[in-house]
């Protein structure tokens, strides 16, 4: 994914020395040179502070620092900017500014205005973090921002966080109504929209259009997704109850800021000599989720209509909901399951199936109807989990199976507390609690008490790949060019990166190269 964001993110730079400059840091992070990238990118935004591509890219380096305060004003200036830029995916600055805000000299983190606007808008992954939001929840004297800004957080994360023993009264004062939404909705609370109405000109008018009126909208779009087909066999329909209680991926903000190309020139950008029709796309994305993948798509490509599918309606709400509230065009929605969708009667130039498949009682089988859809000389853009990249969270599947946790909040809140506490003695499960989807319940169902989930290695995907009477064109890797670097000197006889025997062996002496997912680009012969 990595290359594709970075090529779309913004167009020429218009600037030689912010070009030289950012090609510079581009070239030092690929050698792991983090802290000289920072500086000759800080030095390429001085010069071009008007260029989207500068932003994304500053983004995508800055998520792996960890800042102590106070740091510099230029810096804080960067975070500052890069916090509201469309071109930044919020969930970037969550390391650099926690960091800086846990190591203030005051000891307070909640006195740092960078930190409270980051609570609004993405979900805060860090354990201290959470340790110190729950004490503050029911601190004496916190300002009303604070407080604010804590029940968002609440409200990003659903409520994942321990939560207080005492029964929650009914709100009156304005102070009140934000403890209130820090331990449940305000959408629980009788007469919502009366409330909704009340707080419109308060401080607490994005927590009543946050917990009340958004979640109403998504009741409202659920019975106007049209539907494609039904649902076919009781995996499907056990899966599709999970994402129906818990939507995923939680998300509030992304990267919003891409400089749309055609999906033949990405291709022939992304895999050299790869031959691609040119002319509009038609793109289907199967299992679209909440619908940030779609909506990214939908930027991306100048020149596509997208179709997105889903099991979940309540998913398809939330993503309904954000493309409009986003502005997206050539868009579309449907209540599908994708094993049903050989009665569409189109083909695409592209079909995504990303996180997907591998939820599939046989993965095998929705892969070839999907591969059905594409049209001659068309892609598929495939995710799929890697065993040997997620046996840590393999490992902590069957730790809380076998304590006995269920798919509950109750019992998603006690696994999460009995992971933390064998943390110590246990580096998977040390890992597991730093994963990012330990921060929010719909994460942590997904992550540690999924219906159905399959691993793959890759000998077995080579054998589908060749099956199905697809190329195999590359992975994709959100690593800023890493991966790719340490694969070519480790093999530098392949040179377009395709070789999946090699690929295997690089995984195997390097475990962790697919931690998330293996993702790829397949073209059909």
């Amino acid at each position: 994914m990595g290359e594709k964001k970075r090529r779309l993110a913004g167009g020429a730079f218009g600037s030689p020395q912010a070009e030289s400059l950012a090609l510079q840091a581009r070239a030092l992070v690929a050698q792991g040179a983090f802290g000289p990238a920072l500086d000759a990118l800080g030095r390429a935004l001085q010069a071009a502070p008007h260029l989207d591509r500068l932003w994304a890219q500053f983004g995508e380096l800055i998520r792996f620092f960890r800042l102590r305060d106070p740091h510099t004003p230029a810096l804080r200036a960067l975070l500052e900017r890069a916090l509201a830029h469309p071109a930044v995916d919020p969930g970037n600055l969550v390391l650099p500014i926690v960091s800086a805000a846990l190591s203030r000299a005051d000891g307070d983190p909640f006195g740092e205005p960078l930190l409270l606007r980051l609570m609004h808008d993405t979900i805060v992954r860090d354990a201290k973090f959470e340790e110190l939001l729950v004490a503050a929840r029911e601190r004496a004297g916190l300002p009303l921002e604070a407080r604010v800004a804590i029940a968002h957080q609440c409200f990003n994360t659903e409520y994942v966080a321990p939560q207080p023993d005492a029964q929650l009264a009914e709100p009156h004062s304005l102070e009140d109504l934000a403890r209130y939404a820090a331990g449940r909705p305000l959408h629980t609370l009788p007469d919502r929209e009366g409330v909704a109405a009340r707080l419109e000109n308060t401080p607490l008018a994005s927590l009543a259009r946050r917990q009340i009126l958004e979640p109403l909208q998504e009741l409202r779009l659920l019975d106007a997704i049209p539907a494609v087909g039904g649902t076919s066999g009781s995996t499907s329909r056990a899966v599709q109850a999970q994402y129906e209680e818990n939507p995923y991926p939680r998300w509030i903000r992304m990267q919003t800021r891409f400089e749309g190309v055609p999906l033949a020139q990405l291709v022939q950008e992304l895999f050299p000599g790869v031959r691609a029709q040119p002319g509009p796309a038609r793109v289907l994305v199967a299992g679209c989720g909440t619908g940030q993948n779609a909506i990214a798509t939908a930027l991306r490509f100048s020149d596509s209509s997208v179709l997105a599918i889903d099991l979940s309606r309540a998913s398809l709400a939330y993503a309904r909901r954000k493309a409009d509230e986003l502005g997206v065009p050539g868009i579309e929605f449907r209540h599908a399951d994708l094993l049903e969708l050989g009665s569409l009667g189109e083909r695409f130039q592209l079909v995504e199936a990303s996180g997907v498949l591998h939820h599939l009682a046989d993965p095998l089988a929705g892969w070839r109807v999907l591969a059905g859809l594409v049209a001659p000389g068309g892609f598929m853009r495939i995710g799929l989990y890697s065993a040997r990249g997620r046996r840590h969270f393999t490992h902590a599947r069957t730790f809380v199976r076998e304590k006995g946790f269920q798919a509950t909040p109750e019992g998603i809140r006690g696994a999460r507390a009995a992971i933390r506490a064998a943390a110590a003695n246990d580096e998977m499960l040390a890992r597991v609690a730093r994963n990012e989807d330990f921060f929010s319940m719909s994460g942590c169902r997904d992550m540690l008490f999924h219906v159905q989930e399959r691993e793959y290695e890759l000998p077995e995907i080579a054998r589908a790949v060749e099956e199905l009477g697809f190329d195999f064109l590359g992975f994709e890797f959100d690593d800023s060019g890493i991966t790719a670097s340490r694969y070519r000197a480790r093999f530098p006889g392949d040179a377009r990166l395709r070789d999946l025997g090699h690929w295997h062996l690089y995984e195997q002496e390097n475990p962790d190269a697919f931690t998330r997912m293996y993702e790829f680009w397949l073209q059909r012969r």
